[in-house]
């Protein structure tokens, strides 16, 4: 739970944020060395402390991508 991977499922918010949570998969992780970045490194798998600093981008199967800020882990 402690780390991100490309293929699992997290809780979405559109907008920047605003709009209600979605599911979805992520498809394509990029690490970025700066919080709100727009291009990085791109990695199969990411820190969600990473993910909570905002230092990533992620690309999600419903054509959207988000900056870190925008997700958060979906409870199992």
């Amino acid at each position: 739970m402690n780390i991100l991977k490309i293929g699992d499922t997290v809780s979405w918010r559109g907008s920047w944020g605003k709009e209600r949570p979605r599911n979805a998969v992520v498809t394509r992780l990029e690490e970025t060395p700066y919080p709100r970045t727009k291009y990085g490194k791109e990695v199969a798998q990411i820190p969600w402390q990473k993910v909570f600093e905002n230092c990533c981008i992620v690309t999600l199967d419903n054509g959207h991508w988000a900056y870190g800020e925008q997700i958060i882990p979906t409870r199992r």
